[in-house]
């Protein structure tokens, strides 16, 4: 009887953001000369831009690529990295289509994100800062803009990172300050929550609303009837009233990537559809073989869409592959905590918001626990450092 050949394990992970780059490391770390496995990473671009520093790039602190890292570094890790993108997931077949071709999976870890919708609402009438493409144009038109509202619109609450909408009004008054333009310049922001940053809880309320009111930026809250942008008017619909805008910064509302429509990996929650998680592995509910430690994932177990829970959440799919593939014991080591560092402007502020994993419920639990760890210009050095200590060692 023939013997058939041994064949390595193959790890598909699909996304180069901060969950699929996590995972990948990951899985390299723990398995690299210890298992036969072949690790494959597919993103849309070749290089790896780190979400949060958009918002410096449209701003004019730095370049895009002081933001950047080539995906082409995975290399030395073993992990094999292709350009493609995806265009259907087949669960049942462990089969991923991409525009480059099919590839098969013993395990698929799939990190892609969330699509930013613009269409809704006339979106794409207004400035934003999350894609690359987007910031560089933001830049330019603050570049452009002499006076006149501002108007920060965020019609829906789910959308990439909470606290963007109440810093980039902050960041907005101190750029014009400096500029000396601040008192031809109206700013507004409107948004659903009632007050401001409000799942934070009532201490980052009140230095927010307490930011606000010395800043004198106008909040329109409680927004359930979001209407369309008018470019020929230049303003907003928020129900009766009409916000007139001169500049226009937008939130888009974030939504399940085309890649899982009509896929078995997506359920239906009071929040929209996603993609449904464990919430302590990040594995399917449906494949034992899929894991899913992306933003289509945060909305359905109660985390934000922000990159801090999809990297506490692909550690842990991460640490299952690997643990499976070695059989060895298994801890996740799923997120327990989650710290939230704000730029104000004139002061950074940083907020801890203790999580409980409600296995029995399959929800992480943090509202209500959330408090003030610093409050300070301190605070915009320490977030600063952060990302850029986390772009350097991520790879």
């Amino acid at each position: 009887m023939p013997i058939r050949p041994h064949m390595p394990k193959k790890v598909l992970i699909l996304g180069g953001g901060v969950g699929g780059v996590v995972a990948a490391k990951r899985i390299a770390e723990r398995t690299r000369g210890r298992a036969d496995v072949e690790i494959t990473l597919i993103s849309d671009t070749d290089y790896y831009l780190l979400p949060p520093l958009l918002v410096n790039i449209a701003l004019g602190d730095i370049s895009p690529q002081q933001a950047m890292l080539p995906l082409s570094r995975f290399a030395y890790r073993g992990v094999k990295t292709v350009k493609a993108t995806v265009k259907k997931i087949d669960p049942d077949n462990r089969t991923v289509e991409t525009d480059q071709g099919k590839f098969q999976y013993d395990y698929l870890i799939a990190s892609l994100g969330t699509d930013f919708d613009f269409k809704s609402y006339n979106l794409a009438a207004g400035n934003h800062n999350y894609t690359l493409d987007g910031a560089l144009k933001f830049k330019e038109a603050l570049a452009n803009f002499h006076g006149g509202s501002v108007v920060v619109y965020t019609p829906e609450p789910v959308y990439r990172c909470g606290v963007y909408p109440f810093e980039i009004v902050g960041q907005l008054d101190a750029i014009f300050r400096k500029r000396g333009i601040r008192d031809k310049v109206d700013i507004t922001l409107i948004h659903p929550f009632q007050r401001p940053i409000q799942p934070l809880g009532p201490e980052a309320v009140k230095i927010t609303e307490e930011t606000f009111a010395a800043k004198n930026i106008r909040y329109i809250g409680g927004v359930t009837q979001p209407g369309p942008v008018d470019e020929k008017t230049k303003t907003v619909t928020v129900g009766s009233e009409k916000v007139k805008y001169d500049l226009l910064v937008v939130v888009p509302p974030s939504r399940l990537p085309k890649p899982f429509e009509g896929t078995p990996l997506t359920a239906q929650f009071p929040n929209g559809t996603w993609t449904a998680i464990n919430v302590l592995t990040g594995r399917s509910i449906k494949y034992d073989d899929v894991y899913l430690p992306g933003e289509h994932s945060m909305p359905a177990i109660g985390l934000p869409t922000a990159g801090v829970p999809v990297h506490f959440t692909a550690m842990a799919s991460a640490n299952m592959v690997a643990g499976e593939i070695l059989g060895e014991p298994v801890d996740p080591a799923q997120i327990n905590a989650m710290t939230c560092a704000m730029d104000y402007g004139e002061f950074g502020m940083m907020f801890n918001c203790d999580i409980k994993l409600d296995l029995a419920n399959n929800k992480a639990a943090w509202m209500g626990s959330c408090y003030s760890i610093l409050k300070s210009p301190l605070g915009k050095l320490i977030k600063d450092l952060f990302y850029k200590t986390w772009l350097a060692t991520t790879i």
